[in-house]
C-alpha cells in the first residue's frame, strides 16, 4: 500500500521512471519486513511450544518421582474404619446397591463408584484401591508444584512441593479418603477462576470451574457445597475491585457466574435426577443434612490440641489460621494495587490483579476447608486447609520484596514454619512403618529372599482381597477372623460385623466385609456415635437380621477403651441390638479381641445355612 502511494506522488512529478525503481525497492524492503517479522514469529511460537514441552516434562517427572515414594512409603496395614468404608461401599456399588438408599453413607458417590469401576476392570483387591490412593496423591503435589511454579522462583515451588509432599506422606495411615481427590479439585477450580480478577476470564474456563467445583462435591458434599460458596464469594469481589457502577457490577457479575452454575450444574443434576428415578429422597436427605446436623458435632467433636516437643505435628493445625490472616492482609491493604490515574489499564495492574485474586481465593478457600475439619480437629480433616495454604505462603514469599521488613520477617519466619510439622509427621510415619515392618520395601526385600516369618507367610498365601498383587497385614486377631469367615460362609451368604456393645459407639471394622468379600447384611454397617446407638435404628437392624438371616457375626472389642470427649464416650442405654445377638446367636471361636458367633437356627433359618 505505501508503495503504491508513493508512486503516484513520483508520477505527479513526473518523475515516473524513478518511481517505478523506488516501487521495486520498497516491494523488496516490505518483503524483507513480512519475512523477519515471520521468522521472530515462527521464533516466538516455537520458543512457546518448547517452555511448554519443557513444563510438561517436568510435571510428568515430578508425578512420576512423588507416585514412587507414596507408593513405597505405603503402609500395609489396612485401615479397618475409614479405609473400610470406603471399599465397603465400593464393593456394595459394584454389586448393584445404591448409597443412601441401600446403605448409609456420609461420603458422596464418586469415590465409591470410581473404585468400584477399577475393581471390575483389575480385580477386587486393595492394591488396587491403593495404587488409586496414591495416583490421586500424587496428582496433587503436581499440582502444587505447578500452581507453585507458575507463580513463584524455582527454588520456592521446589520448596512448596517438598512441604506438600512430605504432608500427603505422613498422612499415609488414612488412606482411601476422598479428601484426597476433593484437595485436587478445589485446587484445580479455585485456579480456573482466576482470570475473573483481572477481567478477562472466558466462559470456557468459568464453566470449567463450576464442572470441577460439581465433580468435588459428588466425592463430598459438604466441602463441594463449600467451594462454590468460595468461588462465587471470590467472583464477587473480583467484580467489586473491577469498579463500575452497583448495577454494572451486577450485571457483570450475572454474566460472569452463569457459565459457571451451568457447569456445575451440568455435573450433578444427572446423578440426583438418577437417584431420584431409582430410590426415595429421604435416604439422601437422613444421610447428608439430618444426621450431620444434629449428632455429627456430638458425636465427633475434638477440641484444638496443645502443642508441645513431641507433638510438633500439630502446629499444622494451627498454621493454615496464621498464613491466611497473613495473605487476607496483604490482599485487603493493598499491596497488589497499583497507583497512577491510567494504572488500571497498564500490565502492571493487570499483574498485580492477579496476586490479588490469588490471595484472595486461595484465602477463602483455605478459610472455608479449615472450618470442615473444626468439628474434628485433627491433622487428617485439616488437610484439606493445609494444602492450599502452602501455596499461599509461597506467593506471599515470592513477594516479599514489596513488603515492609516485619512483613518480611513474619512471611519468612511461616514459610519455615511449614516445613516442621510436615517432616515431624513424615517422620513418624517412617518411623511406624519400620518398627512395625509395614514398609513396601522391606516386605519386597525379604519376600525376595523368601525369609518371610512363618504366619506372615501363610496369610500372604491365603489369596483373599487383601494379599492378592501385594501382602497387606491386618492385625493376627483380624487375620485369623477374616479366615475363618472366608471358609465357613459362602459368598452370598450375609456378613455383620459389629461391636461387643452398641450403646456407646467410637468405630467398627469394616474391612472385614472386603477382604471376606461377603456384603453386609444391614445399610448400617458404618457405626457412628447417635447412630447405630439410637432404638429406631436398632430396630431396623434387628427387622435386617430376621430377614436376611446372617449365619455368622463378627463382634469387635478393639475399640471399647476409647474414651473421646464426645458422644462417642457415653453410652445411650439402648440394648436392643445387643440383646438380639446374644438371644440368636452362639459364640463359636474368639481371636483375642474378636469373637465369632454363630446362628442358633430356627425351622425358619434352615433355607439359610
Amino acid at each position: 500500500m505505501f508503495g503504491k502511494r508513493r508512486t503516484r506522488v513520483a508520477r505527479r512529478a513526473g518523475s515516473e521512471e524513478h518511481a517505478d525503481s523506488w516501487t521495486a525497492s520498497e516491494a523488496s524492503h516490505d518483503e524483507g519486513f513480512v519475512s523477519t517479522t515471520t521468522a521472530t514469529s515462527r521464533e516466538f511460537v516455537d520458543e512457546r511450544r518448547k517452555m511448554r514441552r519443557a513444563a510438561l516434562l517436568r510435571s510428568v517427572l515430578i508425578f512420576l518421582l512423588s507416585f514412587l515414594i507414596l507408593f513405597l512409603g505405603m503402609t500395609r496395614r489396612p485401615s479397618v474404619f475409614d479405609e473400610g468404608i470406603v471399599v465397603t461401599a465400593a464393593m456394595r456399588v459394584a454389586a448393584g446397591q445404591i448409597p443412601h438408599r441401600d446403605f448409609y453413607a456420609l461420603y458422596g458417590p464418586a469415590q465409591f463408584y470410581i473404585l468400584a469401576g477399577l475393581f471390575k476392570l483389575f480385580g477386587k483387591f486393595l492394591l488396587v484401591e491403593r495404587l488409586f490412593d496414591v495416583f490421586s496423591k500424587a496428582l496433587v503435589v503436581t499440582t502444587v508444584y505447578t500452581i507453585a511454579s507458575a507463580y513463584c522462583r524455582k527454588s520456592i515451588a521446589a520448596y512448596t512441593y517438598i512441604v506438600a509432599l512430605l504432608w500427603l506422606f505422613g498422612l499415609g495411615q488414612w488412606p482411601a479418603s476422598p479428601m484426597v481427590a476433593v484437595t485436587l479439585l478445589n485446587l484445580i477450580g479455585s485456579i480456573l477462576i482466576l482470570p475473573v480478577f483481572a477481567g478477562r476470564a472466558s466462559a470456557r474456563s468459568l464453566f470449567a470451574a463450576g464442572a470441577v467445583a460439581g465433580l468435588a462435591s459428588l466425592f463430598r458434599y459438604d466441602t463441594g457445597i463449600a467451594l462454590l460458596v468460595v468461588h462465587a464469594c471470590a467472583i464477587s469481589i473480583a467484580v467489586c475491585l473491577l469498579g463500575s457502577g452497583i448495577s454494572d457490577r451486577l450485571r457483570t457479575f450475572a454474566s460472569t457466574f452463569w457459565p459457571y452454575l451451568i457447569g456445575f450444574a451440568c455435573v450433578t443434576l444427572p446423578p440426583l435426577l438418577y437417584y431420584l428415578s431409582v430410590a426415595p429422597l429421604g435416604p439422601l436427605v437422613h444421610d447428608v443434612i439430618l444426621y450431620p446436623a444434629k449428632y455429627y458435632y456430638r458425636g465427633r467433636n475434638l477440641p484444638f490440641p496443645a502443642i508441645d516437643l513431641y507433638t510438633v505435628e500439630d502446629l499444622g493445625i494451627y498454621l493454615p489460621i496464621m498464613i491466611v490472616a497473613a495473605a487476607l492482609y496483604v490482599a485487603v491493604a493493598g499491596y497488589f494495587r497499583a497507583t497512577g490515574k491510567d494504572a488500571r489499564n497498564s500490565a502492571g495492574m493487570v499483574e498485580k490483579q492477579e496476586w490479588q485474586g490469588f490471595a484472595i481465593t486461595l484465602g477463602l478457600l483455605t478459610t472455608a476447608m479449615y472450618f470442615k475439619g473444626y468439628v474434628r480437629v485433627s491433622l487428617f480433616q485439616m488437610s484439606l486447609a493445609i494444602i492450599p495454604s502452602l501455596l499461599l505462603i509461597a506467593v506471599l514469599s515470592q513477594l516479599r520484596s514489596s513488603f515492609s521488613r516485619s512483613a518480611r520477617i513474619l512471611i519468612a519466619c511461616l514459610m519455615g514454619t511449614s516445613f516442621l510439622p510436615a517432616v515431624s509427621l513424615a517422620f513418624d510415619e517412617t518411623k511406624d512403618l519400620c518398627i512395625n515392618h509395614l514398609s513396601v520395601p522391606e516386605y519386597i526385600f525379604v519376600a525376595v529372599r523368601g525369609v518371610l516369618p512363618q504366619a506372615q507367610a501363610s496369610w500372604c498365601k491365603s489369596g483373599n482381597s487383601l494379599t492378592r498383587g501385594l501382602c497387606f497385614l491386618p492385625e493376627i486377631d483380624r487375620a485369623r477372623t477374616i479366615e475363618f469367615i472366608g471358609s465357613h460362609t459362602r459368598p452370598d451368604q450375609p456378613l455383620y460385623v459389629g461391636l461387643t456393645r452398641h450403646d456407646k459407639i467410637f468405630a467398627a471394622d469394616n474391612i472385614t466385609y472386603f477382604a471376606t468379600q461377603r456384603l453386609p447384611a444391614t445399610r448400617w454397617s458404618e457405626l457412628d456415635p447417635d447412630l447405630e446407638s439410637r432404638y429406631d435404628i436398632q430396630t431396623q437392624m434387628v427387622d435386617e437380621f430376621e430377614r436376611k438371616v446372617p449365619p455368622y457375626i463378627v463382634l469387635d472389642s478393639e475399640f471399647a477403651q476409647e474414651n473421646e470427649p464426645n458422644d462417642s464416650s457415653k453410652s445411650s442405654g439402648v440394648t436392643l441390638l445387643d440383646d438380639y445377638i446374644r438371644d440368636k446367636y452362639q459364640q463359636v471361636a474368639s481371636f483375642g479381641l474378636m469373637s465369632v458367633w454363630q446362628r442358633r437356627y430356627s425351622p425358619g433359618d434352615t433355607a439359610h445355612r
